[in-house]
């Protein structure tokens, strides 16, 4: 039972207005108080509700994803990210390995056996005290082995685990840049096939409208049919470019989702704008790709592939342990039970083994040569990706100067084409020609804007400074 009590002023108020003494200092009201306690549920979650509404995708704003919530989502759950998450865990989980042979190891051993005769389980301490004897024996004991000196492979190999885990990081840095990149040059190419299909489906919609006007004229007899049927062939042209549109429109959705580890259904329209508005620089180019992660991998893999080359090498140095049992020994129904324990040093060192440490260590030079000419690859492939994203970049500035005025020139054109043939001082076919040029330089606009700021992100790709929030 949940109680609610009421001040003294309250229960003089209540004790007042039915007649009855006020004597009594405070009062609880269980109906009252449930009733309130429903309502402050009803209230929170209600609340709860609306919070979670709202938070679902972070900046969704009427259904619409922008940007910044492709990317957002894209960094929690992409599949890609996680799995290089996963790597780098994994190289965390081998450094620790790595570290634990250093210490001590610490067995504990058990040991039953069955002999066709009586064997010496416990060996003779002296003329008086023979050795015990039985067909069957158990023992037990904990065994010890500290490593005191290993030609300097173990701590090479902690070595190699560390940089492992930085070449981890750094593949699942290159993995969020490559992530960033395709989600916002894919965002870009469906703003480009929605504005190219905005224009369309006017082109569409006048084109319609005109087959309209000219049915009438072809009625009235004041125009041939031939350029009826000339716009209707237009017109079927421009609906079969608006189909292609849309089925790229959704091919790109579901790259998308893709991408942002989505399923296309859960991918709603989308909501921005191109741009050229953002610039980029061709300075330092030798700085900036030291910062690109690729780079930075094929970097510590040669560090790398030198470290396992000692570590191999270490295989021909002798091995220094310290070794020590403790247990107990006793014969048939453990009778004569022997406390037995030992320690001492092992040293070994390799005489023979058939060249399997050569081949080990040739096989490492080997690959660490592999490394070298990679982390060059790696280097002039950079660049080329660079010098390709400015060139690309130039090209679409160019291009955007003249389709900006193309586009233009293009809208007057059609403008003028199509009052000059509503009042029969024009043709259909250059009313058609000029929809089409109007068409085309709308066409060529956008794609030189896409491709004004896919050079930018390839650019920012190329030299490792796209940033990953």
């Amino acid at each position: 039972m949940v109680l609610r009590w009421k001040s003294t002023k309250e229960s003089q108020a209540s004790h007042t207005a039915s007649g009855r003494p006020d004597s009594a200092k405070k009062t609880w009201d269980p109906g009252a108080s449930a009733l309130w306690i429903l309502k402050r549920r009803a209230v929170w979650i209600v609340g709860l509700l609306l919070t979670t509404a709202v938070s679902i995708h972070g900046g969704e704003n009427n259904g619409l994803w922008t940007l910044k919530d492709c990317l957002d989502l894209a960094l929690k759950q992409s599949p890609l990210i996680r799995s290089s998450g996963l790597e780098v865990q994994a190289a965390q989980a081998s450094l620790r390995a790595s570290k634990g042979a250093l210490f001590p190891r610490i067995d504990l051993n058990g040991l039953t056996m069955k002999e066709n005769q009586p064997v010496p389980y416990v060996p003779a301490q002296s003329a008086r005290i023979p050795a015990q004897f039985s067909d069957e024996f158990y023992s037990w004991g904990l065994y010890l082995r500290l490593p005191l000196y290993e030609g300097g492979r173990l701590v090479k190999q902690v070595e190699i685990s560390k940089m492992e885990i930085e070449i981890q990081s750094s593949r699942e840095k290159l993995t969020l840049q490559d992530v960033v990149a395709n989600v916002t040059n894919t965002f870009n190419k469906l703003l480009q096939l929605k504005q190219l299909r905005g224009a369309q489906e006017q082109t569409v919609a006048a084109l319609e409208g005109q087959v309209n006007n000219t049915a009438l004229l072809v009625k009235t007899g004041r125009t041939a049919n031939v350029e009826l049927l000339r716009i209707d062939v237009q017109l079927a042209s421009e609906k079969q470019n608006l189909i292609r549109t849309v089925e790229a429109i959704s091919r790109a959705k579901d790259a998308l989702a893709f991408f942002m580890g989505l399923n296309k259904e859960e991918l709603k329209d989308i909501d921005g704008a191109l741009k050229a508005d953002e610039g980029i620089s061709g300075d330092d180019i030798d700085g900036l790709l030291k910062s690109r992660p690729d780079v930075a991998v094929a970097v510590k893999r040669v560090e790398q592939g030198r470290l396992k080359v000692a570590a191999a090498s270490g295989r021909r140095y002798p091995s220094l342990s310290l070794v020590g049992d403790y247990g107990n020994r006793a014969g048939a129904a453990f009778n004569d039970r022997t406390e037995i324990w030992e320690v001492g040093l092992v040293a070994s060192i390799n005489l023979f083994d058939g060249g399997i440490i050569s081949s080990e260590i040739e096989r490492e030079k080997v690959l660490l040569k592999k490394a070298e000419e990679e982390l060059r690859l790696t280097e002039l492939k950079a660049r080329l990706e660079v010098d390709s994203a400015l060139s690309a970049r130039r090209e679409a500035e160019a291009r955007l100067h003249v389709a900006r005025r193309a586009v233009a020139q293009a809208e007057e054109g059609s403008r003028i084409e199509g009052l000059k043939y509503k009042t029969g001082a024009g043709t259909v076919t250059d009313t058609l020609l000029a929809q089409s040029a109007r068409n085309l330089a709308e066409a060529n606009y956008v794609q030189a804007l896409y491709d004004y700021n896919t050079a930018i992100v390839e650019f920012k790709k190329a030299t490792g400074t796209i940033e990953v929030k």
